[in-house]
């Protein structure tokens, strides 16, 4: 992944959702992964990367599915010289078979019975062996449609990748257009394909990966066109997305190196994607320390999910986000073991990946759904308490050189205290009254949890960086991102205890706490 951005000069969102969309794209038709619910679930992923044109898309794809490509071009001139071989065959059996229906012909004129009856068995017995074409093993496809993508699934490989770096024939065309199709598919159940011009038939067991980039104006378009039917429908919710930030314009002239990193990669990938695919997957599970993080992650989902929680609008979202996540952790740890007999996933990978999965799911409710209700009185709460810390203290204490200055300009920023009376009254339009009672409070216990806000009595004190002197229980940016206040990673936590003897660091106004980064 370093190589990547480094190499590439790419962002690590970018770098990371193409690692993902490879290494699911080889471990999809090898694991399954058990809940610790006891569900069972397929590895497949639905990745969708947003970026703008200049941001090296298609270099930052081709660095993580080389092997891939390889293997499907490889696929596809085997496929096509069967091809061939089966034509000549096809050829000689239909020769065959006219003679076979001639001398049927003559003997049924001859009105013997036996004769008749023998050649016409030996027609049925050389109708039996007509030639099949052979299953190609071709698993990349771009543009397509989800009828033609079932078919070809039924056809060929039925572990599959939908992959393009310009989704713009995706999400403007007829792919999109049975959105039930691609969410049976992710989901890992038959779809059944009834026709009456042609025999039906059922796609069973297969697996289908996702990895779609788009620039920024066509996903708007998609959504106003049809993302309400994508949400509806439940295949957004799917989808884990990233919209990195713009590298285009910053790049500084270097030649690649060796590039030891994406070959090893890649070759994990070839042993990851043999040519045959076993006809059982491997059933991963997850530590008991594990399993503990799982559950407490879902008890925290599901408090998020209640009302006036950060996904109450967003519970479409939120209840694919864990499975996401453990999705993630099944394909990096299958890609990164040692042996095949590892079939546990550690506490540190579960971890990691959860983490990047709320990092998406930050860029879904960005980029891909209205900002939730809460979200906003928030905001608008932080603004108007801003506004009146500002007026109530002295102007030259905003400064960067005159307010309180830990080391390296660290600034703990403004602070007042407040009643909900005074809010009711004079905040935001959208919280006054009675009748928005419920929206305060609730935009109150967000920011409580962030730690900007803490109850003293029957007062509120609000402070511009985090009043605690621990960790918050939600972190600003994480997955929720209230613009009017410094992000988390935006701020540092100052412990008087570490602090080591005869450091050069102003004692005289620090205090334990957070401090907000100044920026560049």
């Amino acid at each position: 992944m370093k190589e990547a951005v480094r190499e590439l000069q790419v962002s690590p969102e970018m770098a990371t959702m193409c690692a993902f969309g490879a290494m699911a794209t080889a471990c999809q038709g090898l694991v399954d992964v058990q809940m610790p619910t006891g569900h069972q679930v397929p590895t497949s992923l639905m990745l969708l990367t947003i970026a703008e044109s200049g941001e090296r898309k298609t270099t930052t794809q081709n660095y993580f599915f080389e092997a891939i490509n390889d293997l499907n071009d490889a696929a596809y001139r085997a496929n096509q010289t069967a091809a061939v071989e089966h034509r000549v065959k096809y050829q000689l059996w239909s020769t065959r078979r006219r003679h076979l229906e001639r001398m049927y012909s003559k003997c049924a004129t001859q009105e013997d019975d036996a004769i008749t009856q023998a050649a016409l068995e030996e027609v049925a017995e050389h109708a039996r062996a007509e030639p099949q074409p052979a299953r190609s093993n071709k698993f990349l496809y771009e543009d397509t449609t989800p009828q033609a993508l079932v078919q070809m699934l039924y056809e060929n490989a039925p572990n599959g990748c939908l992959l393009t770096s310009e989704a713009n024939s995706i999400f403007s065309g007829k792919a999109l257009g049975e959105l039930d199709k691609l969410n049976t598919l992710w989901d890992g159940n038959s779809v059944i394909v009834d026709r009456i011009s042609r025999e039906g038939f059922i796609l069973q067991n297969a697996r289908l990966t996702l990895s779609l980039m788009a620039q920024p104006s066509v996903i708007s378009r998609f959504m106003s066109k049809r993302g309400e039917e994508a949400r509806g429908t439940g295949f957004l919710a799917r989808f884990l997305v990233a919209k990195p930030r713009p590298m285009a314009g910053q790049r500084i002239d270097r030649t690649l190196s060796e590039l030891p990193r994406q070959k090893a990669f890649n070759n994990r990938i070839r042993e990851c994607l043999p040519p045959i695919t076993p006809a059982e997957r491997q059933v991963l599970s997850f530590s008991e320390k594990a399993k503990e993080f799982w559950f407490q992650c879902n008890r925290n989902l599901e408090q998020q999910m209640r009302e006036n929680g950060p996904y109450h609008y967003l519970k479409d979202h939120a209840s694919k986000l864990l499975e996401n996540a453990s999705r993630l952790a099944a394909v990096l740890h299958t890609f990164e073991r040692n042996s095949e007999n590892n079939i546990e996933i550690d506490h540190s990978t579960l971890e990691f990946c959860w983490k990047f999965a709320q990092k998406c799911s930050g860029h879904f409710i960005k980029h891909l759904a209205n900002e939730p209700q809460i979200i906003t009185d928030a905001n608008h709460l932080a603004y108007y308490l801003l506004k009146v810390a500002y007026k109530s203290e002295n102007p030259e204490k905003h400064s960067h050189n005159k307010r309180l200055s830990p080391p390296d300009n660290l600034i703990k920023g403004v602070k007042t205290t407040f009643t909900l009376t005074q809010v009711k009254q004079y905040g935001p339009s959208s919280l006054r009254g009675r009748a928005n009672a419920e929206r305060l409070e609730a935009a109150i216990e967000l920011l409580t949890k962030l730690g900007h806000i803490e109850k003293i009595g029957g007062r509120y004190e609000f402070q511009e960086s985090i009043l605690l002197t621990e960790n918050p229980k939600l972190r600003n940016g994480d997955f929720i991102t209230i613009k009017e206040l410094p992000l988390f990673q935006e701020q540092v936590l100052i412990s008087m205890e570490k602090i080591p003897s005869g450091s050069t660091f102003n004692t005289t106004f620090l205090r334990a706490g957070f401090y907000i980064r100044p920026k560049n």
